[in-house]
């Protein structure tokens, strides 16, 4: 047999012999497949063409044409001619190949020869060379690229696939039978990493013995930076050992290697990979010393949730320990659940006895998909007292001190009725109260009764609508009674027992671990078992109702909206409370402020209910104005629209004693004879006012202000375009007929506008009342009952105005995002939440604003606020970011909080800046940088350069 088919080389034919030989070979082949009664494997003559397929399958095929072991063509006496090729082999399925240029087979050694894109299946076994050959009789197939006479490189180089692997070779052989293979020139991806070696074993169980190896999880042919090591093993689909190795930068050698080396590995999977987490390091110099913090190992339970296990250690003895899971039901809900514990350890040295804390953290998030018609979630947030002022490290948790939980349920009835339940914990973790309550409502959307279901036309009566919205709520709290503040701001004395101690009312109460709360000055009592009892008697339960109506629309003439309405409101609770005023205040200090007297609040449990409701109408209309210019420009007009509307209401005096809902109590001053009513709500001690009715007409008007300009060229689509001047410009107050004093609101105004892509918003109040300087009013002085114009001092004063400006710049403009890599859904999606993206396609983008604020109260001195601030990002080159955020305030004359973030990509390695150089004199020094220099990919992200300074003041390497 010629080698040259063996290196691809065929000029020394012409193509007619070519022809000839093939016809001839195949002509052979086929008398030999019928004399020898199929002695040779199953085979497909495809002589039409240069593409040929054979198959060989587990047990040869029987010859159907032998009798009794004799000749096939029946004579008798015949020498028995054993079938070589009948016996027992153990492969487990077919095997197929094809070649793309020719087949040529060998059939006295049972070897086939296969040229120009040679493949080889075998179950999930595939093999692809520019040739292979393929021997039957040792079940081997031996894959190698050759030599291109054009370009002299080698194609066509084999790549052996087996289910999710793949390995590309300068030279493959592989047994069938042992499933063992001897590889040359490897190179394949484990993982995120990718492992390269010159001599490669294969044993039966798919472990790759490696000699003279690197590991990289960088993709180039001349990786950035590997691992060289004398000898790898890759232990099936779990993790990559080697033996001595040492790291290589640009194929530098660095001085630092290890004697062995183990990376675990998975393929990739739906329930992720379990693995150790390594954990950060530094040092707190002011707090617990040196610190191993974050450190654990990963569970991937399942495709729908994982749990991450860390510990924390420090220098002076403090530890703790925690579980995060988070879980996931595809379409239908996914969460997050947190526990935290900490036992530290007071670190200042100098105590013999350190105190010792038990902090803990409970966090638990839980969001539905929208589907169907009820949906739960929760938010829960449990801390012990002192937990985030020791152990949080995000800057809003550690000014905290409260915290808030909550957890619902809603369902739908059809369209019509609405259910729901929550249950909602708060802790202030300074004053250690704690609140729990359990809420619910009720919903009838508006319905329509006297409309009729197959009516054609609607009536005037069918206008009429009505709705009910119904809510209550259980709750129980260990704040038992006011605190001390709270009682000594009342415009009355309450009879009982005061805190002698807190008599300092400038000075804030502070709690600490140290200190306990007291029942007298902070009305709060310990949430535990012992006080359960005291906790559950106080529990309230109120419940709110409201029905709201809406009146047929009445039209006045063609052009005016008349629009009558009614509300119907109130509460229900459970405790009511009468007043009695003692002329002699047992708890009092001395004997003048016992004859001062105290009120006496007694408690009645029960059901009680009060109720308000409201009158209104309201009456609008649209005018409009238009002015037209000729020979002006590109102005050729402009449109006016204004919108007034007009609304008048009514509400009675619910504070008036008639109704029941408040108690006039009379206070008598036994030193001086004086004497003064008081009315106090009759569910609430802390409400006092007396009331008044309330009814009055309100009034606004709002106006849009566009412009009609010719195009700017000929052939546009449009001959004029439509320019918005002022978008909204408003003007507001009311005006209320029962009120003693102050019958007319402030007026307040607004407008905004888009000039240039310029977003303007303004704002402000007009206050048109005198006043009049009065010390014991302060600064502000004493309002008068005077208007402003009476006086000739002009309509009103400004009291408060703000402005914005801002503006967005970048290349390009904001147009939506297009991609064909991404489908409708996911584009939309994007443009949606652009901000939440980068856009690398953009080289720069600025974003500025400017804020001026004023606020002058009456004869006070005004306060402003100037700042402007501004963000924006340079994308230098395709590897370069840089980015800026940072403002400035024309008052105090200082920049606000900058931050400067500074990436580079460096292909399988990342560099990141960070830095915070502004403070903040509130919680001190709150500047920090970040520098980080590390692999991209989370199999070795523990291989990188880090520094470091928080705010806390924890820093380290």
């Amino acid at each position: 047999m010629d080698n040259s088919y063996r290196t691809g080389k065929y000029n020394f034919l012409s193509l007619s012999k070519k022809v000839l030989l093939l016809i001839g070979t195949m002509f052979v082949l086929g008398f030999a497949y019928s004399a020898n009664a199929q002695r040779l494997l199953k085979g497909k003559d495809n002589s039409k063409s240069t593409k040929t397929t054979a198959t060989s399958t587990k047990v040869l095929p029987v010859d159907t044409l032998r009798k009794n072991n004799l000749d096939s063509l029946g004579k008798k006496g015949a020498k028995t001619v054993p079938d070589s090729l009948k016996k027992q082999d153990e492969l487990e399925t077919t095997v197929q190949y094809t070649a793309q240029d020719s087949t040529i087979m060998d059939t006295e050694k049972q070897i086939v020869y296969l040229y120009g894109d040679a493949k080889v299946t075998y179950g999930n076994i595939s093999l692809q060379a520019d040739f292979i050959k393929l021997n039957w009789a040792i079940n081997q197939v031996d894959a190698n690229g050759t030599m291109d006479s054009t370009t002299k490189k080698v194609k066509g180089k084999p790549v052996f696939k087996q289910g999710n692997d793949e390995y590309n070779a300068d030279e493959i052989k592989y047994n069938f039978k042992s499933r063992k293979a001897l590889i040359q020139g490897i190179v394949t991806q484990q993982g995120e990493g990718y492992v390269q070696g010159k001599k490669v074993k294969k044993d039966d169980e798919d472990n790759l013995y490696i000699r003279n190896a690197i590991y990289t999880t960088c993709n180039l042919a001349q990786p950035h930076f590997h691992i060289n090591a004398s000898k790898i093993k890759i232990v099936g689909k779990k993790e990559i050992v080697a033996g001595p190795f040492h790291i290589e930068l640009n194929n530098i050698p660095l001085p630092i290697g290890l004697p062995f080396g183990f990376f675990p590995y998975r393929p990739p999977q739906e329930s992720g990979t379990s693995g150790i987490l390594m954990p950060t390091y530094g040092e707190e110099p002011s707090g617990r010393g040196f610190y191993l913090r974050d450190g654990g190992y990963y569970f991937a339970l399942s495709p729908n949730i994982g749990v991450r296990a860390t510990g924390e250690i420090y220098g002076n003895g403090s530890w703790g320990l925690g579980a995060n899971s988070q879980y996931v039901k595809r379409y239908r809900y996914s969460g997050n659940f947190n526990v935290q514990y900490r036992k530290g350890i007071d670190p200042d040295e100098s105590k013999v006895d350190p105190t010792v804390r038990n902090d803990f953290s409970i966090q638990w998030s839980h969001s539905p998909q929208s589907r169907g018609n009820s949906s739960f979630s929760a938010s829960v947030n449990v801390v012990s007292n002192s937990y985030n002022q020791y152990n949080s490290f995000v800057t809003s948790n550690y000014t905290s001190n409260a915290t808030n939980s909550s957890v619902q349920y809603s369902k739908n009835f059809g369209q019509t009725i609405r259910t729901g339940a929550s249950m909602n914990i708060s802790q202030n973790t300074t004053t250690k109260e704690v609140t729990s309550a359990i809420n619910y409502n009720f919903g009838l959307n508006q319905i329509q009764p006297f409309k009729k279901k197959k009516a054609v036309t609607e009536r005037f009566i069918d206008q009429f609508r009505f709705g009910l919205d119904f809510t209550g709520s259980t709750s129980i709290t260990n704040k038992v009674a006011l605190d001390n503040r709270s009682y000594l701001s009342l415009p009355y004395t309450v009879y009982r027992r005061v805190d002698p101690t807190d008599t300092n009312l400038n000075k804030p109460v502070t709690i600490t671990n140290s200190t306990s709360t007291n029942l007298e000055r902070d009305g709060v009592i310990g949430f535990n078992f012992d006080n359960l009892g005291t906790i559950l008697s106080k529990g309230q339960t109120k419940m709110q109702y409201s029905i709201p109506i809406s009146l047929p629309n009445i039209k006045l003439g063609r052009y005016i909206n008349l629009t009558p309405g009614m509300s119907l409101s109130g509460n229900v609770y459970t405790r009511k409370y009468s007043y009695k005023f003692l002329n002699f205040n047992n708890f009092a200090t001395s004997d003048s402020l016992r004859r001062l007297g105290a009120v006496k609040i007694d408690t009645t449990n029960g059901s009680f209910v009060d109720y308000q409701y409201a009158f209104t109408m309201s009456m609008n209309t649209r005018l409009y104005g238009t002015l037209n210019f000729k020979n002006f420009g590109r102005l050729a007009g402009i449109r006016h629209v204004m919108t007034p509307s007009v609304s008048v209401s009514y509400t009675p005096d619910f504070t008036d004693t008639k109704y029941g809902f408040y108690q006039d109590v009379v206070l008598t001053n036994s030193n001086t004879g004086e004497k003064d009513t008081l009315r106090i709500s009759s569910f609430n001690p802390t409400l006092t006012n007396v009331g008044s009715r309330s009814g009055g007409i309100n009034f606004s008007l709002n106006n849009t202000i566009e412009a009609k300009v010719k195009a700017k060229s000929d052939t546009a689509a449009k001959e004029f375009e439509k320019i918005t001047i002022i978008d909204n410009l408003s003007l507001s107050t009311n005006y209320n007929f029962f009120a003693t004093k102050y019958k007319l609101a402030p007026v307040s105004f607004g407008a905004t506008s888009r000039v240039k892509k310029f977003d303007i918003n303004i704002g402000g109040t007009l206050d048109p009342y005198v006043y009049k300087v009065n010390s014991n009013y302060g600064t502000v002085g004493e309002q008068l009952d005077e208007y402003l114009f009476s006086t000739g001092k002009g309509l009103a004063n400004l009291s408060a105005f703000n402005m914005s400006i801002g503006k967005s710049f970048k290349p390009g403009g904001n147009k939506p995002k297009t991609s064909p890599n991404g489908t409708e859904g996911q584009m939309k999606q994007i443009n949606r939440n652009i901000d939440s993206y980068v856009d690398w396609s953009v080289p720069w983008e600025f974003q500025f604003s400017y804020q001026y604020n004023y606020a002058k109260r009456g004869l006070a001195p005004a306060v402003t606020v100037s700042a402007v601030t501004f963000s924006g990002s340079v994308k230098m080159t395709e590897k370069w970011d840089f980015k800026v955020q940072s403002g400035y305030d024309f008052i105090n004359k200082g920049v606000s909080l900058t931050n400067i973030s500074i990436h580079r990509d460096l292909h399988c390695w990342e560099m990141q800046f960070n830095w915070t150089p502004a403070a903040s004199p509130l919680y001190g020094r709150a500047s920090s940088y970040s520098f980080d220099l590390r692999v991209k990919s989370s199999l070795l992200q523990e291989l990188k350069l880090s520094r470091r300074r928080s705010f806390y003041d924890n820093g380290g390497f």
